[in-house]
């Protein structure tokens, strides 16, 4: 893969599950937007599935890498999550966000805490 900056970032992205965000960049890095998840949940009554977001990215000029930083709170039981990555460009040109993600949902108690936060990983693609 090659190496991404950060004019690879505005636009619309889509993971491996169908969840799309629309990013926009500011000139000093900000980044704002909003991400529409499709992976669901318990809760039948799950109405709000797009909700705002807030991050960074981070460009070095020198190494021409772009790495990115966003987090969002969710409607759905009052859940956060937050995201860290990199963008590169795949062999044929496209470009490729690579991300790690924690989830916290509320805990009951402190001694509930433990198993409230997940983690995993999602790939997101430029949308066309």
């Amino acid at each position: 893969m090659e190496k991404a900056g950060s004019s690879a970032v505005s636009g619309k992205w889509e993971n491996e599950l169908g969840s799309v965000m629309e990013l926009m960049v500011k000139d000093s890095g900000q980044i704002t937007g909003k991400y529409t998840t499709a992976v669901t949940t318990e809760d039948s009554s799950q109405k709000e599935k797009t909700t705002e977001l807030v991050g960074y990215i981070n460009t070095d000029q020198t190494k021409q890498t772009t790495t990115i930083a966003f987090c969002m709170a969710w409607k759905i039981k009052g859940s956060c999550s937050a995201f860290s990555g990199q963008i590169f460009k795949e062999d044929n040109g496209t470009d490729v966000m690579k991300t790690t993600w924690l989830l916290h949902s509320p805990a009951e108690s402190l001694g509930e805490n433990w198993d409230a936060t997940c983690i995993g990983e999602n790939t997101f693609h430029r949308c066309p």
